[in-house]
């Protein structure tokens, strides 16, 4: 096929270029010799160029339309089967293609740079922290016990905090990588969003922040890591905790659909502006890193909550409007076939 498409299209080329040519031979003759060409001689000059320009044509064109055609072919067997318009719409994918990954080649390449400098950022400031208590206490020979043990104290939090970055990393580094064997199993959710806002009630007592669970439904059985789903909720709900307004309030709701339960962690605190929202759960991304820095957080949750929910199938959405508060929300599978988890309205 690919022979007889080529042939076509030198033929073609051929017997116009030749039709072009004699007319012109014939132009010059009479306006310069004033002399007519016989058709014998006009029709010798007709064939000996049509002869030409194809054969011409044909090796030089068909030599380079195989060779870049071998280069693209995703089948090599498709090769006799292009026209050379096939072969250039392929380039033209060719370099699309090669431009969107370049592009995304360099997008990767600065965020792993962000990375990089997150990290060292992140994990030198508790280090330099302990590495200033313990100078201080070796260097200055304090005698007072009190004083000791304040810089103790402060001491140990940061290497808690250093802990917390460290077991973080490591936790996004098994999900990222499937190394977690996750314990897939029905559990009843709604006993599990209990137990989240009472372990975070004293954080929230003492921001003056209400937590509240919305739900119709006496108990309901999802499918899932329980342990993993806890942690999605607890970093949701501590980080509706931090940055939550005095007397503000952040509410988990469970809501009954088909197949699934859509969950929601809500707060009316100080919103997120929509330039932030994209790159929200990267890793060490902040908001404002000051303050979150003040808080405690690692930078991590949102992006363990992100790989958590992915390895479950699910999508993390999150909308936010500065000053009105932050909504996350998120889906599970149903455990419908679990009569022990049936759920009851």
């Amino acid at each position: 096929m690919y022979s007889i498409v080529l042939k076509k299209e030198s033929l073609i080329i051929a017997i116009v270029s030749s039709l072009l040519i004699t007319g012109i031979i014939n132009i010059l003759s009479n306006a310069l010799l004033h002399s007519t060409i016989s058709l014998f001689v006009v029709g010798i000059n007709f064939i000996v160029c049509a002869v030409s320009v194809y054969v011409i044509y044909y090796i030089v064109v068909g030599r380079r339309l195989r060779a870049i055609h071998s280069l693209i072919a995703k089948n090599p067997e498709e090769i006799d089967n292009t026209s050379l318009d096939t072969v250039e719409e392929r380039v033209k994918t060719l370099l699309k293609e090669r431009k969107e990954e370049l592009e995304k080649i360099d997008k990767l390449e600065r965020h792993r740079r962000e990375f990089l400098d997150n990290v060292s950022h992140e994990m030198k400031t508790p280090i330099f922290h302990i590495q200033g208590y313990i100078s201080t206490l070796i260097e200055n020979n304090i005698d007072d016990p009190e004083i000791e043990k304040r810089y103790l104290e402060r001491t140990e939090k940061s290497a808690e905090r250093l802990i917390r970055i460290l077991e973080d990393l490591d936790t996004i580094s098994q999900l990222e990588s499937k190394e977690v064997s996750a314990d897939i199993e029905p559990f009843d959710l709604v006993q599990l969003c209990e137990e989240v806002i009472e372990s975070e009630a004293m954080d929230a007592e003492e921001k003056e922040i209400n937590l509240v669970l919305e739900n119709t439904l006496d108990k309901i059985g999802v499918i899932g890591d329980r342990f993993r789903i806890k942690q999605v909720l607890v970093n949701l709900v501590v980080n509706s905790i931090k940055y939550g307004k005095k007397g503000g309030q952040t509410t988990i709701r469970i809501k009954n659909e088909t197949d699934t339960i859509y969950m929601e962690v809500a707060d009316n605190g100080i919103g997120i502006d929509k330039q932030h929202l994209s790159r929200l759960f990267e890793r060490f991304y902040r908001v404002d890193k000051g303050r979150s820095r003040e808080q405690g957080g690692t930078g991590l949750g949102l992006s363990i909550v992100k790989h958590i929910l992915e390895a479950h199938h699910q999508t993390i959405n999150v909308t936010s409007t500065i000053g009105e508060g932050t909504t996350f929300s998120f889906r599970l599978k149903k455990a419908a076939h679990h009569s022990s988890f049936a759920i009851q309205i």
